[in-house]
């Protein structure tokens, strides 16, 4: 018997503010570098601790003191959970570095694209191939992508676009070294972002010479950390498991449209045709994928 989503009222306000915090991650950090006193490495640095922080709070309150899925002891983890941590890091910081160059919803929109791309790479290596459809719409958001950043009147920064695009591919790892894992996903994010630590020290300290921090560049950066990540990501996966894996990649559609809205509304940011036009296609062709990948999996498909 196929299983059947349920698509409570509940789930779907649940969703859609865990939506709302994810696009309020690249809200505020915008918002921080652009318009406060705070540098990307501090940003990264405050963020990646408040979320461990909070992230540990709430596996002890989930999680039962001697069951096994809490474990967030750290240096004896599993070398998954430390290459978690590393591409864990690597997003946060090219994502607070790419801010420095790009508005609020082309940022989210070009990381959105390539942590979808990279997540059906690996699809396609894990099963063996791909349907037509799924490379269909694969070249169709790819071709968005390449109308994004290409020369002309509105174009993106081409660094910012690089390291977004970086940030993407980063997270897009995580999120499959997080499919795989056998812990469940609240825990296995705290050990993550405990163990990210490690790599945000030496980093902050390299920076030095070039720090700048301001009190409200904490805030926003504790708010990105402690909220619209740690609290966004508690809530996205106790629910994503109610929704069918298409129904919660279309959801995640909605992030770029999010932060776009927002850096409209609060930062004055501009909504430009180019953006439109790409965000069109490649949320597009991202959602042909998704219905690629749905009609392959479905029983009726395979009879």
């Amino acid at each position: 018997m196929v299983h059947m989503a349920r698509l409570t009222l509940k789930n779907l306000t649940m969703a859609l503010v865990a939506m709302t915090f994810f696009a309020a991650n690249s809200l505020l950090c915008r918002m921080a570098i652009a318009e406060s006193d705070i540098d990307p490495a501090s940003f990264t640095s405050i963020r990646l601790i408040s979320g461990a922080l909070v992230l540990y709070v709430l596996s002890c309150i989930f999680h039962s003191k001697n069951s096994d899925a809490r474990k967030c002891s750290l240096v004896q983890q599993p070398i998954e959970h430390w290459l978690a941590a590393a591409m864990l890091f690597l997003y946060a910081a090219t994502f607070s570095f790419a801010y420095m160059y790009l508005e609020t919803g082309t940022g989210a929109l070009i990381l959105f694209a390539f942590v979808q791309l990279t997540m059906f790479a690996y699809s396609h290596h894990k099963e063996g191939g791909a349907s037509g459809l799924e490379y269909i719409g694969a070249l169709i958001a790819v071709a968005g992508l390449g109308y994004m950043v290409s020369p002309g009147m509105n174009a993106p920064d081409v660094w910012g676009a690089g390291l977004m695009a970086i940030s993407g591919a980063a997270w897009g790892i995580y999120s499959v070294l997080g499919k795989e894992t056998k812990v469940p996903q609240l825990p296995a994010n705290c050990i993550n972002f405990r163990l990210s630590i490690f790599f945000v020290v030496p980093f902050f300290l390299l920076n030095i010479p070039m720090n700048t921090v301001s009190s409200e560049g904490i805030w926003l950066a504790i708010l990105s950390g402690a909220v619209a990540s740690a609290i966004g990501y508690a809530i996205w996966y106790g629910v994503v498991q109610q929704f069918k894996a298409t129904q919660a990649g279309v959801m995640q559609l909605s992030v770029p449209i999010i932060a776009a809205i927002a850096g409209y509304l609060l930062l004055n940011e501009s909504i430009s045709l180019r953006m439109v036009i790409s965000a069109v296609v490649i949320l597009f062709g991202i959602t042909v994928t998704f219905l690629g990948k749905e009609s392959k999996q479905s029983p009726l498909a395979r009879d």
